[in-house]
Order: structure tokens, then sequence, then C-alpha cells
């Protein structure tokens, strides 16, 4: 298994939940293997197969511009590292398992007390695309405050 495996079913998971996922997404020198953004969320996981003290480490730098903040585990590495729970919920990082292309969060992610909002509508700039002009209906002539009086 390769981390990039754990990729899909993260994305799927967070797609069921409205949100759009990226992938390495560079902020501040360091790169959060998934982001998931939506008009309320902004959202960084880091994954790994094994390491969950560093993947802690790097889930906690992503919390100053992610409003939450996530590891991602295959599942039987999940089960050693929830036993540290305590570790996860000082820091508000979550914990979620993969296994067999279904996710389940072992611990929910608190809100990031190290968030920089500055930071964090820079990131969600850089994720949002841009709406086409051609979304917009063409120009009509007439003015936004109403009809023209005479």
């Amino acid at each position: 298994m390769r981390e990039a495996d754990l990729f899909p079913p993260l994305a799927r998971h967070f797609t069921d939940r409205g949100c759009r996922a990226v992938a390495e997404v560079a902020v501040s020198g360091r790169r959060a293997d998934l982001v998931a953004v939506s008009d309320d969320a902004l959202v960084a996981v880091e994954l790994k197969l094994a390491r969950w003290r560093q993947a802690l480490r790097q889930a906690v730098a992503y919390q100053v511009w992610a409003s939450e903040a996530y590891v991602a585990l295959p599942f039987q590495r999940a089960i050693h590292a929830v036993r540290h729970r305590h570790r996860f919920e000082a820091e508000s990082v979550g914990l979620l398992a993969v296994l067999d292309g279904e996710v389940r969060t072992f611990l929910p992610a608190g809100p990031s007390p190290r968030l920089f909002p500055a930071l964090s509508d820079l990131v969600r700039r850089r994720l949002v695309p841009a709406v086409p002009l051609e979304t917009f209906p063409e120009p009509t002539g007439e003015r936004f405050y109403g009809s023209p009086r005479i």
C-alpha cells in the first residue's frame, strides 16, 4: 500500500460532504496531502501509512491556515494511533481511518486554535476556481437601479 492509495477514498469522503478535494497543496513551505474546501470549511489532511506522530506534527502546522486538520491512516495503524487520543485532542486534530475504500472518523477535529484568518483567506482564494465570464448573462443595457426616468 502507498499513501497515494489513501487519497481516492478520502477525496470521496469529503466530496460527499460538499467539499472540493485538492491534492498536494503547498502553503508556507509545507505541503498538505489533501485539502478539502467548501464555502464554510477549509480542511487539511495529512496522509501517512504508519508514522502517526509525524503526521500529527504536520497537521498541527496546517492549523495556521486550515479551520480543521486531520491525520488519515490505514485502519490498523489508526487503531494504534487512537490509543493516544489525548495527544490528538490536545491539539484539536482529528483522526481518520481508511479500510477497503471506506473512511471512518475515529476522532473529529476541533476548530483550529492557531488559525490565522488572512492566511486562510489566501489559501481559499488559490483553491476556489474563478467564475468564468461566460456564466454571466449578456448585458442588456438596462441599468441596475431601474429604468431611466423621462
